[in-house]
């Protein structure tokens, strides 16, 4: 049976030192981390890490193999209707209809891991609680990470990080390709061609991110090392901080105290207006800092926004269409969220199957398709109804 261990915050407590405090101790357990939306599990067994999970969908399997090039998004969204009816692990779907061999599948699921593993080395902050002898998920991937081997390569990529920001300050960039013909280091590899693709003058670097399916890391290491050798530049002409996430303007100007705010957050929660207390905890953050009181009543409040939303306006069997054609779109103020979105509208996928595919919490994708539709950019039918 699992008890509490060490708790504390990354900032009381850095990531480098608690993990050293495991392996010394040569704990076995899990290290449970909160950071600003996401949670992170690493499984211990003798102070080395065994296993990990994570909820960010860009750590989960599906986004790790269109990364890399292995399955196409309607390969996955195939995969993930068969799933659904069958239960059965996404990875052995792909085995069982030969688009990968059980050893690829091994493969990715472990460098899937090691990828969730340094992405925490890039928090800002987070909480933390170690629980002596939990016991790991029965469908866990099992293997065996020394703790002084992630240390390396995660202050690696922590050092890397801040260089990389020296040249790319923020993801609301936009890059242009410095050559005609693709380099053939770049052409010679994969990821770092569809990368370079992705790179046209218009899509900022959040949108390549996006379109991807990568992780930050990933593609800012590799923007940076195409702008040193001289392959990729800085469109000069863009160069503005990200906009603020839709819906933050219709917050009060006037914060008001951390107090108040939770307050009305939690009469918003009362009504049923889970977008509304959504917003004002997003403010709340901003005035207070990290609250486990604010975290608790964000995640109260978005599975309410999520049930609502596809019971009331937004249901996952319709089928989402353009009210205006794609071309019409660029330059309409829209987030590299609702872009991506918008560019899988097809007229045949439904909503739950965009929003599986995506790079994006289901919270997020659902309140950017709710923008969408009440802008007049995205209708809803039904499956019977796009024929006629």
């Amino acid at each position: 049976m699992s008890k509490p261990g060490l708790t504390g915050t990354l900032k009381t407590m850095a990531l480098p030192d608690l993990l050293q405090w495991v392996a010394a101790g040569r704990k076995t357990g899990t290290l449970r981390l909160q950071g600003e939306a996401f949670q992170v599990s690493l499984m211990f067994n003798g102070g080395a890490i065994v296993g990990s999970s994570s909820n960010d969908p860009r750590e989960y399997l599906g986004q790790f193999l269109l990364s890399e090039g292995l399955i196409t998004e309607h390969q996955l969204k195939d995969a993930f209707d068969l799933q659904s009816r069958t239960r059965v692990m996404l990875g052995r779907i792909l085995v069982k209809k030969g688009l990968l061999s059980e050893a690829k599948v091994s493969e990715v699921l472990r460098l899937k891991t090691e990828e969730t593993i340094y992405s925490l080395f890039l928090w800002p902050d987070g909480e933390f609680e170690f629980r002596d002898h939990e016991a790991p998920a029965p469908d866990q991937v099992f293997f065996n990470l020394k703790v002084e081997d992630v240390l390396i390569e995660g202050v690696r990529r922590y050092d890397t990080s801040k260089k990389i920001r020296q040249v790319v300050p923020h993801n609301n960039l936009v890059l242009a390709r410095s050559h005609e013909i693709t380099p053939p280091e770049i052409a010679a590899r994969a990821f770092p061609n569809r990368i370079y693709a992705l790179i046209d003058e218009r899509r900022t670097l959040a949108q390549i991110i996006l379109e991807s399916h990568a992780s930050e890391f990933n593609v800012l290491q590799l923007v940076y090392a195409m702008v040193q050798r001289g392959y990729v530049r800085v469109a000069p002409e863009i160069g503005a901080p990200a906009p603020a996430r839709p819906g933050a303007g219709r917050v009060a100007k006037d914060p008001g105290t951390l107090g108040g705010l939770v307050t009305a957050a939690k009469e918003l929660i009362e009504r049923g207006d889970g977008e509304g207390a959504l917003m004002v905890l997003e403010k709340a953050g901003a005035v207070g800092g990290r609250s486990p009181e604010v975290h608790a009543l964000k995640q109260v409040a978005e599975e309410q926004f999520i049930e609502r939303a596809y019971r009331h306006y937004l249901p996952a069997h319709k089928i989402p269409v353009l009210k205006k054609p794609l071309e019409s779109l660029v330059g309409a103020d829209l987030s590299p969220e609702e872009v991506f979105l918008v560019s899988r509208v097809n007229g045949t996928w439904d909503l739950k199957s965009i929003i599986s595919i995506s790079p994006l919490r289901e919270v997020d994708a659902l309140r950017a398709f709710k923008k969408l539709r009440e802008r007049g950019i995205v209708d809803l039918i039904e499956a019977q109804a796009k024929a006629g």
